[in-house]
């Protein structure tokens, strides 16, 4: 069996994701009830619930009333907040791991992934607002496929990045190279399995190659984009991330400038700091989540 073969084979144990977070992301489609039915599929996840509560009351919000009811906390907080609450701390699990192979932290991981949800986020207000909903997600899982490499890569790092220093090659060209694929492909595998929809499933796919992309939807675009801008700043950069640019095309295609993608950015770090405040990088949400269940 060769590498990728045996990558592929090992998929089958990787853990699978709360079906919940799918009925969330399909009522995001209707803007006129999609809050009532978030309330109506949290509620049933007490650890969920009272994540979501301790989110609406948190002190960066500055209400001085507490809030007791989801009911309460939707009003406070908006469908936006809400979502974003509930589907980080669901993935939580699934994101919050070490990547050693790739040198990267826990914390490397998740930040850089919570930053590219919301770098997309951001990217879809006006005229792809409709997408919102789908792009953050595809955002905090875009590189899902690199804890489920990590393991051959780390065996394999000493070949592949010999292909990146002598034969001009991009970290995810060379883990192709070696492994006979990348992390992208692996993380499309993975959203595949875990049924979301297609829009996810691509973005994560190309989310480093848009315009390889057979068909260039924006969501590809907008998490591809986001991605390249936090590598810039440095959200959680590992060994694979010192070359990454946003592509021209992608730019193009959404018909962004400079100055929007400057925008991007400053507001990114200025949410990573409300998901700090607000979710404490959801880690009342795994403690929570144990102690109930």
């Amino acid at each position: 069996m060769n590498v990728k073969n045996q990558i592929i084979d090992r998929l089958s144990s990787f853990p699978t994701i709360p079906v919940i977070v799918n009925r969330l992301l399909r009522v995001l489609n209707n803007q006129e009830t999609a809050t009532a039915e978030i309330c109506k599929i949290i509620k049933y996840d007490p650890a969920l619930t009272a994540n979501v509560l301790k989110a609406a009351n948190s002190a960066f919000l500055g209400f001085s009333k507490p809030v007791e009811s989801l009911d309460e906390a939707s009003f406070r907080l908006g469908t936006k907040w809400i979502y974003q609450i509930a589907v980080s701390s669901l993935i939580y699990s699934n994101i919050k791991r070490p990547a050693p192979g790739y040198e990267q932290t826990a914390d490397d991981i998740w930040r850089h992934s919570i930053a590219v949800a919301l770098g997309a986020e951001t990217l879809s207000r006006g005229q792809y607002s409709k997408e919102a909903a789908t792009v953050f997600t595809a955002g905090l899982l875009h590189d899902i496929g690199k804890i489920a490499l990590e393991e051959f890569v780390g065996e394999a790092f000493d070949e592949i990045q010999h292909h990146v220093d002598n034969n001009s090659m991009t970290f995810e060209e060379s883990e192709i190279e070696v492994l006979g694929v990348d992390h992208a492909e692996i993380g499309a595998m993975i959203a595949d399995r875990w049924h979301f929809p297609p829009a996810i499933v691509e973005s994560i796919r190309w989310h480093h190659n848009p315009d390889a992309a057979p068909e260039k939807l924006p969501a590809i675009d907008m998490v591809h984009i986001a991605d390249a801008l936090c590598l810039m700043e440095g959200i959680g950069i590992g060994r694979d991330g010192l070359h990454y640019r946003p592509s021209e095309e992608a730019i193009k295609r959404l018909n962004m400038d400079g100055s929007t993608l400057e925008m991007v950015i400053s507001e990114v770090l200025t949410s990573l700091e409300e998901i700090d405040a607000m979710l404490d990088m959801a880690e009342s949400a795994h403690a929570s989540a144990k102690e109930v269940r």
